[in-house]
């Protein structure tokens, strides 16, 4: 005798990207941020440690505050 399978559960939807990039400016040039990996790229191109903790500071800068628990 065979046994039914249960249906599989759904995902829940989430409000993130489905990839994560963020298109960002800097000094007038287009890069591409991961900041889940904390990565930039410039046309699918890793960018250099040096100035990817440059333009990840900049991007953070112009990020709106978030409000911590107290």
């Amino acid at each position: 005798m065979k046994m039914k399978r249960k249906p599989a559960a759904g995902r829940k939807s989430s409000s993130k990207p489905v990839n994560g990039m963020i298109s960002f400016n800097y000094a007038n040039i287009s890069y591409q941020i991961d900041p889940t990996r904390r990565k930039v790229y410039r046309q699918w191109i890793e960018v250099e440690t040096a100035k990817t903790s440059l333009i990840m500071g900049a991007w953070t800068l112009t990020r709106p505050q978030e409000k911590l628990a107290v």
